[in-house]
């Protein structure tokens, strides 16, 4: 990602309603299997600031891995301390070493996403599970794309392929963020209007900040949702995924 946006992350992931809406679907579904436990070793990677490491704690140990000293550095500011600047390409970690791995809007910024996913396949113990976000449909490629230097976008079709090529049983491939879709889509379809004119340097702060609670209670609406079936479109995709025993 561009140098400046771990510092805007850092400041708005607590409060704004993507960041919270993505993290309370993903945690719903950890929660679905592992709620209780609080003794498994778990590896964030590409945690960026941490923020999602700060909410695993409770299920036991948590390492974050990340190719930025800048972020790091921002986790270190959440006290969190079991952190690794590494390659999500090149893992620096031994097979069969993890229980739990999360992958949140990490895979479209790796250049061969089907290796990267045999690199996760070996780090985990048999049984292990893999929780993946990724951004869904390339149409929708936007400012946030550019600066977070994605490669792609991903269909639900191209994610399960990834996935299972990789080894992994997929428990679950859903599509998220449905019920704010068409907001999203105009949205930025009017932001390539307004980039003609003016500099914009993030999406995160173009909406009013008055929005900001009702676009994280309609984001959570989906939580019930898909722990009961999977949705047929969205601005993002999310997966649950098992290393066979």
């Amino acid at each position: 990602m561009e140098h400046y946006t771990y510092h805007i992350l850092y400041q708005v992931e607590e409060t704004h309603w993507w960041f919270v809406g993505r993290r309370s679907l993903i945690l719903d579904q950890i929660a679905r299997y592992y709620q209780g436990q609080k003794n498994l070793v778990m590896l964030d990677i590409g945690c960026g600031c941490g923020i999602f490491m700060t909410h695993l704690t409770p299920y036991g140990k948590i390492v974050g891995m990340d190719s930025s000293a800048d972020a790091l550095c921002f986790c270190q500011q959440r006290r969190l301390s079991h952190l690794v600047q590494g390659d999500a390409e090149m893992l620096p970690f031994f097979p069969n070493s993890f229980d739990l791995l999360t992958a949140n809007d990490l895979l479209e910024h790796l250049d061969d996403d089907i290796t990267s996913l045999h690199g996760f396949f070996s780090l985990l113990k048999p049984g292990g599970r893999l929780f993946v976000f990724v951004p869904a449909y390339q149409f929708l490629w936007s400012l946030q794309d550019e600066i977070s230097h994605h490669k792609r976008r991903y269909t639900k079709r191209r994610l399960t392929h990834v996935i299972e090529s990789a080894g992994f049983t997929i428990e679950q491939v859903t599509y998220a963020n449905t019920l704010l879709f068409p907001v999203i889509w105009v949205g930025r379809q009017m932001l390539k209007i307004v980039r003609r004119f003016r500099d914009v340097q993030t999406e995160n702060t173009l909406h009013p900040q008055w929005s900001n609670r009702v676009l994280k209670r309609i984001f959570c609406l989906e939580r019930p949702l898909l722990r009961r079936l999977s949705l047929p479109f969205g601005v993002s995709l999310l997966a649950v995924c098992r290393k066979p025993l």
